[in-house]
C-alpha cells in the first residue's frame, strides 16, 4: 500500500512538472504569421540581389545578365511558394527589378 501512494505522488511530481514545462515554453506563442513570413522571403531575395549586384557596379553587361538570371530564380522559386501567388509574384519581380 505505501508503495502504490509512493508510485502515484511521483507520478502526479513528474506530470505537474512537464505540464508547467509545456505551458511555460514560448516557441509555441513565437509562431511566424503569413504576412511575417512573406515579409522575409521578399527581404532574403532583395538582400541576395543587392550582394550580387554590388561587385559588378562597373560592368553593365554582366550586372544585367546577372540580374536576368537571379530574377528568373526568384520568380521560379516564388511559383513553387504557396504564400504567393501569380500577380503577386509579378508585383515582387517588377519591384526587385526596379530597385536595383
Amino acid at each position: 500500500m505505501d508503495s502504490e501512494i509512493l508510485y502515484v505522488l511521483v507520478g502526479i511530481i513528474i506530470f505537474s512538472v512537464i505540464a508547467i514545462y509545456i505551458f511555460k515554453n514560448d516557441d509555441l506563442v513565437n509562431a511566424n504569421t503569413k504576412d511575417t513570413k512573406r515579409a522575409e522571403i521578399i527581404n532574403s531575395y532583395k538582400k541576395e540581389l543587392y550582394e550580387a549586384l554590388k561587385p559588378l557596379e562597373n560592368d553593365k553587361n554582366a550586372r544585367v545578365a546577372k540580374k536576368s538570371e537571379l530574377l528568373k530564380k526568384f520568380s521560379d522559386e516564388l511559383s513553387m511558394n504557396i504564400f504567393f501567388d501569380n500577380i503577386e509574384i509579378r508585383e515582387i519581380i517588377l519591384d526587385l527589378a526596379d530597385d536595383y
